[in-house]
């Protein structure tokens, strides 16, 4: 079994993407060996409310049952704590998303410390995705900085009993983050080095590392591969692939 913990689905301004339809997304990813993904809607990056893509993603995923959906929260929007209920008793949501980078505000505030109240409360993970683009090949216009890895730390090691999941972090700052902190857990998209995933594994424990193919950002194979070709335990693999995973979010 292989579960993608990092697909996004609809529009982004600065690429075209193919899947621009859940059963062409969802035929994809079954073709590459990805029986189950998590997915966030592209859309509620720059929407003012978040919550409006959010629920058209909901919808749109309601008959494809291998796609699930990744709610995106705002906790600076007023009506944070609401949606935040109101997703939680959503049978199918098991985590939440931020993107503190995108929508501009610091991990350490009281906002963010609320949410983390709450998310500690109802033992739900929290996912932090670090960056979207690689900065390299932002458009030149719009340079948004993946989230400060000081900054995450600090907050996973504030709420130990919430589990973090950090989306699209850099070889070394992967490193970094499992290294400094005992409840943080990184995905697999943006780590790039020869031998990736047995260098990886050099440094942190597979337990602490799950796939993700930043789908339709980045090309799905090239997760698949990092897979498909490490020299590594059958154990080490299962724990990568779907294990970790399911696990954190009690599926």
């Amino acid at each position: 079994m292989l579960i993608d913990i990092n697909v996004s689905f609809g529009n982004w301004p600065f690429q075209k993407f193919l899947f621009d339809t859940p059963g062409k997304l969802e035929r994809h990813l079954k073709k590459e060996g990805i029986s189950m993904a998590f997915v966030s809607s592209i859309e509620s990056v720059f929407y003012p409310d978040p919550d409006v893509y959010n629920k058209i993603l909901f919808k749109k995923l309601k008959i494809f049952p291998s796609l699930i959906p990744i709610p995106i929260i705002n906790p600076f929007l007023s009506n944070w704590k609401e949606l935040f209920e109101e997703y939680v008793a959503y049978k199918k949501i098991k985590t939440i998303k931020i993107l503190p980078n995108y929508h501009n505000y610091s991990l350490s505030s009281e906002s963010v410390n609320e949410m983390m109240e709450k998310l500690k409360e109802r033992k739900i993970p929290l996912i932090i995705q670090i960056r979207l683009e690689d900065e390299r090949n932002q458009y030149p216009l719009l340079k948004i900085k993946g989230v400060e890895i000081e900054e995450i730390i600090k907050l996973a090691n504030h709420f130990p009993q919430v589990p973090v999941i950090c989306l699209c972090p850099y070889f070394s700052e992967a490193i970094l983050l499992v290294k400094e902190t005992e409840n943080i857990y990184v995905d697999i998209s943006f780590v790039e080095c020869l031998d990736t995933i047995v260098t990886l594994l050099k440094e942190i424990p597979a337990r602490r590392v799950l796939f993700g193919s930043h789908t339709p950002f980045l090309y799905t194979r090239s997760a698949v591969m990092k897979i498909k070709s490490a020299d590594i335990s059958e154990k080490d693999i299962q724990a990568i692939t779907f294990k970790n995973v399911w696990d954190l979010l009690k599926l």
